[in-house]
């Protein structure tokens, strides 16, 4: 990529235009179900992204270029731990590091936010999904079908030492 990229955490006046980003990386996924989108979308509203924020600032981790919104990272601090809720990169820049480069900066948040592993899902299908994840130091916990929106899903965790 020629474009140089910044990761940074979001601040509430970026959470209109991230909404739009969240919504358009959704949408694009042929990985879910339309059930599983339409509630998805819902969960990240601007009001949402910006309460997120308030309760906990290492929770939107975004990336720019040219001060344009091209990515994110969702967390939530779940009893000690770190639920990663979303990642994702607008279509037109997935293949050039960025998921990457959003984990490696959630990664900096573990021991900041008193957690001591982080752990997500993904769909049996999303093989961009678990490649990123396996990559990036996450290992399969268990595979449960028929689950979230009746759709298969893969547990991941990455645990870190505190």
């Amino acid at each position: 990529m020629n474009e140089e990229v910044t990761i940074r955490q979001a601040i509430q006046s970026d959470c209109a235009k991230l909404s739009e980003v969240i919504e358009a990386v959704i949408k694009a996924i042929p990985y879910y179900n339309d059930l599983a989108k339409e509630s998805e979308i819902k969960k990240f509203q601007p009001s949402d992204l910006e309460l997120k924020i308030i309760d906990d600032k290492h929770s939107v981790i975004i990336a720019t270029i040219k001060d344009e919104i091209v990515g994110f990272c969702l967390s939530r601090f779940d009893d000690n731990l770190i639920w990663l809720e979303w990642f994702g990169v607008l279509e037109v820049y997935r293949g050039t590091g960025i998921s990457n480069l959003l984990l490696t900066e959630l990664d900096k948040t573990v021991l900041i936010r008193g957690c001591h592993k982080i752990w997500c899902d993904c769909r049996t299908s999303n093989k961009a999904s678990i490649h990123i994840l396996t990559t990036h130091g996450y290992k399969q916990i268990v595979t449960i079908p028929n689950h979230w929106y009746k759709q298969d899903f893969i547990l991941w965790e990455k645990p870190f030492n505190s």
